[in-house]
């Protein structure tokens, strides 16, 4: 339809490394679907999170501000029930939204815009929920008498891959897209639980990684040894600290290489999903993100999983392409950027103005990058603030920062492992890039309500 708004649709996982997808390496991939798609897109080489942990990240993608300025729920984590969103501001100019899978909101209920959710979070303690809690997942389990097999641990899926929460999520954004009206645009966030624990592969998936051909990363733990000791105290916590790393040397390398396979299988699951999504999205008229909330150690620096939450690259770099119309494809940009630049991006994209100016939000709209334009390659880019280690990286040198004064500078471009603490041969940068920090850290939250009535954390009849 001529003039027609474009629809959106954000795919994104959980826990997944920037370096997962083939197309961050050109190696053996078990991402081919995704790969091909990045290479009729724009690939962002050096895309930065919001934050280490999932809440932040999801709350920072749909507002396109960082978690410290904004308001939380119930839970003291997820974004406050009626504070402005992108689905908001889509659905008040005709878009039909949809969120599929996870996204952590406070309560389960609260829509945040969405006109149709259904949720699949990771219903378990560590993640903050009660036994009381439900999702949309384990009622649809229960209907079938099935037992929701979800935990914080590792076992494969019991059932048929088809009862996989991955492949349940797919089947209702697929829903979601046949039975919409084909007349109206639409804006969808399609969110998948894993890699992210549990670490649950469907066999037919863990059957095509073999565990013993698995190699373990070779920056081991001592390549922590020279952080400052504040940093040394979060590697290392008192004992019975509820959030303490998983260190690979914990347990036994046949182990260590069988968790390796496993998320390896579940990414490769993923991959397959979005492959069958993307039969029911045109990218004619559809602009499509694919990102992760943040990444994981996965073995580096002697680490599995996102403990301690320090925005290293192995956790604050994450996957991000944009694919589809009006997209001028086939190119790399390797200029930083926040994947939480998708907000702003789609506001612009569907003509639509911010409910504040541009500059009062912490992010940018990369429409410009999109159609084929130049990135700002001197934008500063930031991850972590609520987590304690706010970062800033501009160009190719990366800040680390703890709130009590100790930090690390890395330089990526000689460094990318991050091994080398040069704050003192760069003292002057360092105090730089130090005062931005303070800076972001004192920008205010903005009053971007757009339902008083719903920030007590219930959803208005509109929202559900």
């Amino acid at each position: 339809m001529p003039g027609r708004r474009p629809n959106f649709l954000l795919i994104m996982s959980d826990q997944q490394r920037a370096d997962s997808v083939g197309y961050a390496h050109g190696n053996v991939s078990d991402t081919p679907f995704l790969d091909r798609m990045a290479g009729r897109g724009v690939v962002f080489d050096n895309a930065y999170s919001a934050s280490t942990v999932c809440v932040p990240a999801r709350s920072s993608l749909l507002t396109g501000l960082f978690d410290q300025r904004l308001p939380r729920g119930p839970d003291g984590r997820a974004l406050k029930n009626g504070y402005w969103t992108l689905a908001h501001a889509l659905a008040a100019a005709g878009y039909d939204t949809g969120l599929f899978g996870k996204m952590h909101f406070s309560p389960l209920g609260a829509g945040h815009g969405f006109q149709v959710m259904r949720t699949c979070e990771h219903l378990t303690k560590a993640a903050g929920y009660s036994p009381g809690d439900v999702d949309d997942y384990r009622r649809w389990l229960a209907g079938r008498k099935l037992v929701d097999p979800r935990s914080d641990g590792m076992a494969l899926f019991p059932y048929d891959a088809e009862l996989h929460p991955t492949h349940w999520i797919t089947d209702q954004a697929i829903d979601f897209l046949k039975e919409r009206q084909a007349s109206r645009p639409f804006f969808a966030v399609v969110s998948y639980t894993s890699p992210h624990t549990p670490i649950d592969p469907p066999e037919r998936y863990a059957r095509l990684f073999d565990p013993e051909a698995q190699s373990l990363p070779a920056d081991g733990f001592e390549v922590n040894d020279d952080l400052p000791p504040v940093f040394q105290k979060a590697l290392s916590p008192p004992t019975g600290d509820f959030f303490k790393p998983f260190r690979v040397a914990g347990e036994p390398p046949a182990a260590s290489k069988l968790r390796l396979s496993w998320i390896r299988a579940l990414i490769r699951q993923i991959d397959d999903a979005v492959s069958r999504l993307m039969q029911h999205v045109s990218l004619e008229d559809t602009v499509v993100f694919f990102t992760s909330d943040h990444g994981d150690y996965g073995g580096h620096r002697g680490l599995f999983g996102k403990v301690p939450w320090i925005p290293f690259d192995d956790l604050a770099k994450v996957p991000f392409f944009c694919a589809g119309a009006g997209v001028a494809g086939g190119r790399r940009v390797t200029a930083p950027v926040q994947s939480c630049d998708v907000a702003l991006t789609c506001l612009e994209l569907a003509g639509l103005e911010p409910p504040a100016p541009a500059e009062e939000f912490d992010t940018a709209s990369l429409s410009s990058v999109l159609a084929g334009g130049r990135p700002d390659d001197d934008r500063p880019v930031f991850c972590a603030f609520s987590m304690g280690w706010p970062m800033i990286r501009k160009r190719h040198m990366k800040l680390i920062w703890h709130w009590s004064g100790e930090q690390v500078l890395y330089d990526l471009g000689s460094d990318p492992g991050e091994t080398r603490n040069v704050a003192h041969a760069h003292k002057a940068l360092a105090r730089d890039l130090e005062i931005r920090v303070y800076l972001q850290t004192q920008r205010p939250e903005l009053d971007l309500w757009v339902h008083r009535e719903a920030a007590d954390g219930t959803a208005s009849a509109t929202e559900r």
